[in-house]
C-alpha cells in the first residue's frame, strides 16, 4: 500500500512539474504579449479581494494536525508489517 501511496504522490508531483514548465513556456509569455497595463491592473485589483484558505485563522494547526495524522498512520503501517 506505501508503495501504491508512494507512486501516486510521485505521479502527481510529475505532473505537476509539467504543468507548471507548460505554464512558464506558453501562458506566461502568451499573457506577457497579450495584456496591457490596465489588464494586469485589473487583474491585482480582482486578486487582491480573493479569499485565500492559506491565511485563515488555525490554518497552521489544521495542516499541523493533518501532518501529525499522515505520520502516525505510516508508522502504524511500518509496525503492521512483517519484518
Amino acid at each position: 500500500m506505501r508503495q501504491n501511496v508512494d507512486n501516486i504522490i510521485r505521479d502527481f508531483i510529475n505532473h505537476e512539474r509539467q504543468h507548471m514548465a507548460m505554464e512558464e513556456r506558453v501562458v506566461f509569455p502568451a499573457a506577457l504579449d497579450a495584456l496591457r497595463p490596465e489588464d494586469w491592473a485589473d487583474i491585482a485589483l480582482r486578486l487582491a479581494d480573493r479569499y485565500d484558505p492559506f491565511y485563515q485563522a488555525g490554518f497552521d494547526e489544521k495542516f499541523n494536525k493533518l501532518r501529525r495524522n499522515i505520520l502516525k498512520m505510516e508508522e502504524e503501517t511500518e509496525a503492521e508489517r512483517p519484518a
